[in-house]
C-alpha cells in the first residue's frame, strides 16, 4: 500500500480491519472445533434458526459492500482531492464550440466538449453540467449546443480535461475533500454496525441449539 501511495491513516485502518479478520477467524475456528467435542446438539428452534441465517446473510453482504464501496468512493474522492488541492485557479467562462458523445466498449458513456477559454482552446467533461445523462448525440445537442457559455474554475497549471472544472458552490479540492471525509465516516461505520449486528446474530443462532437428552449418559 505504501507503494502505492496509500495515506498513512488508511493504512492503519485497514491493517486493524485485517487483524480483526484473523481474529474473528480464529475465534469461529476454535468454536467450531469445541463444538466438534462437545456433547451433540439439536435444534430446538428451526424457523427462528432459518431467520436469523438470513439476518446474518444480509448483514454480512451489507459489511463487505459498506468495506468495498466506501474504499472506492474514498480512493476516488482522495485521488481527486490531492490533484485539485493547493493548485492555483480562477472564475472564467467556457465557449463550448462542440459537445461529444461517446459511448464506450463496456456501455459506458461519456460526455465532454471542446472549446475556449479566454481565447485558448480548452476540452472539458460535462457529467456535473447535464441536467439529464443524455443518451444520444442528440440529446446532447440540445442541452449543450454550439456557443453555450459555461461559468467554470480554470487551473492553468493541470492539463487535459482536469484543467476545467464546472463552477460549483464549493471549489473541487474542498468538494473532493468532503466526499472522501464522508466516504470514510459512512464507510467505517457502517463496517462496524453491520460487523457487531453479524456478531450478535450469529450468538442469537448459536443459542436454538439445545444438548440433546442422554448425550451425557453416552459420553459417561
Amino acid at each position: 500500500m505504501l507503494i502505492f501511495g496509500f495515506p498513512r491513516f488508511m493504512i492503519v485502518i485497514f491493517g486493524a480491519l485485517i487483524l480483526l479478520a484473523t481474529a474473528l477467524s480464529g475465534w469461529a475456528k476454535a468454536k467450531s472445533i469445541a463444538a466438534s467435542s462437545a456433547p451433540q446438539r439439536q435444534l430446538a428452534h428451526p424457523t427462528l434458526f432459518q431467520i436469523l441465517g438470513l439476518g446474518v446473510a444480509v448483514f454480512s453482504l451489507a459489511f463487505v459492500v459498506f468495506l468495498l464501496f466506501g474504499f472506492v468512493i474514498f480512493m476516488n474522492s482522495y485521488s481527486s482531492w490531492q490533484k485539485y488541492e493547493g493548485q492555483s485557479y480562477h472564475r472564467a467562462d467556457f465557449e463550448v464550440t462542440r459537445a461529444y458523445f461517446q459511448r464506450g466498449s463496456k456501455g459506458g458513456i461519456s460526455v465532454y466538449a471542446s472549446g475556449t477559454v479566454d481565447g485558448q482552446r480548452e476540452w472539458m467533461d460535462l457529467e456535473s453540467y447535464v441536467a439529464t445523462r443524455p443518451r444520444s448525440q442528440a440529446e446532447l445537442d440540445e442541452q449543450v449546443s454550439a456557443g453555450t457559455s459555461i461559468p467554470i474554475y480554470l487551473f492553468p497549471n493541470l492539463k487535459g480535461r482536469s484543467r476545467v472544472r464546472v463552477l460549483q458552490r464549493i471549489p473541487p479540492a474542498d468538494a473532493y475533500h468532503r466526499t472522501a471525509v464522508e466516504a470514510l465516516e459512512y464507510g467505517l461505520g457502517g463496517v462496524l454496525l453491520s460487523g457487531i449486528v453479524v456478531f450478535v446474530l450469529l450468538r442469537l443462532r448459536a443459542s436454538c441449539y439445545e444438548e440433546k437428552e442422554g448425550a451425557f449418559a453416552a459420553t459417561a
